[in-house]
């Protein structure tokens, strides 16, 4: 992994995001106009083989897109995330000073993971405490995931966690104010509060797009069943931003951004939400900077954060 802010030049003009999302894979093709290509997989798909086929089929079309650069945003289940008291050693030996610190919070010997670290801001809780994330992950899982790019004849440049990539997506945005990152899936979602190119807090919420009574759109609809869980939902947003606020020391959220559900439509609630927080909330909306495929696609949460991993690339034109 590599601090999502630091852009690598490549003379490659195109590359690949990858996010590993719920069991399944999500990917977008991306050239430096955007998207042109994403791979949504099928409520049945399992593991990396749909990707693979697509990726097949997507060179018998598109002839050249061997070795091309990836990046792959690892799954929820695939690591652990630990907010730890950063020793005082320079950054670049801060992932194996926490190792020493995390070994007593994991249940595998030490040996068998892999610990990288990145810091808060340095004006995170008021400046009081210097602390810094630890992301756990399993050696044999990173094996797996190189073995099956250099199979798929791809040059795997990073492998990221999804905090990091929604980071790189937010910050080539540029938001004037702090930002909070809504992502919601079936029964949990995540709440992430970013600031300057900084990620301050991340949060699971116990609440899903199920819990809100919404479904799939059919036919450009959708249905809402129920609010009944909407009051929770809110309060878990407000507890966050109340700890940004008061224990981070970073003053009141400015915005909240809500990311695309991969199976479900938020629009209809946003307004009640909006109002239960007292927050100016909008949708990600990415499709009119990013989206350029030919046929209609929005850049849902999991292809959101796919894109998110692959702009740490400056593609040449």
């Amino acid at each position: 992994m590599r601090w999502p802010w630091q852009k690598h030049t490549t003379t490659q003009q195109r590359c690949l995001g990858i996010e590993l999302h719920n069991g399944q894979a999500f990917a977008v093709l991306r050239d430096v106009h955007g998207v042109t290509e994403r791979f949504l997989p099928q409520a049945e798909h399992q593991g990396l083989e749909p990707l693979a086929l697509w990726l097949k089929q997507l060179r018998r079309q598109q002839p050249g897109l061997q070795q091309l650069p990836v990046t792959i945003s690892l799954d929820h289940n695939d690591y652990e995330l630990h907010l730890l008291e950063a020793p005082r050693v320079p950054d670049d030996e801060l992932s194996d000073a926490l190792r020493f610190r995390v070994k007593d919070m994991v249940s595998q010997p030490i040996e068998t993971l892999v610990v990288q670290a990145f810091r808060l801001p340095q004006d995170a809780y008021r400046g009081r405490l210097d602390m810094a994330f630890a992301a756990v992950i399993e050696r044999v899982r990173i094996r797996q995931l190189v073995d099956w790019c250099e199979q798929q004849q791809l040059l795997l440049q990073h492998i990221t966690i999804p905090e990091l990539s929604i980071l790189q997506l937010v910050a080539e945005l540029e938001p004037e104010t702090s930002v909070g990152v809504l992502r919601l899936d079936q029964s949990a979602g995540d709440f992430y509060l970013f600031l300057d190119g900084g990620l301050y807090m991340t949060r699971s919420i116990g609440v899903g797009s199920d819990d809100l009574g919404l479904q799939p759109p059919t036919d450009g609809e959708f249905e809402l069943e129920s609010h009944s869980r909407l009051e929770t939902l809110a309060l878990e947003i407000q507890r966050s931003m109340d700890y940004f606020e008061s224990q981070l020391g970073m003053g009141s959220v400015g915005q909240i951004w809500v990311m695309v559900p991969d199976g479900a439509e938020l629009d209809v609630l946003l307004p009640d939400l909006e109002q239960a927080v007292n927050t100016p909330i909008r949708t990600l909306a990415l499709d009119s900077l990013f989206n350029r495929m030919a046929a209609p696609a929005t850049l849902t949460a999991s292809l959101a954060t796919a894109l998110g991993g692959s702009l740490c690339y400056e593609l040449a034109g």
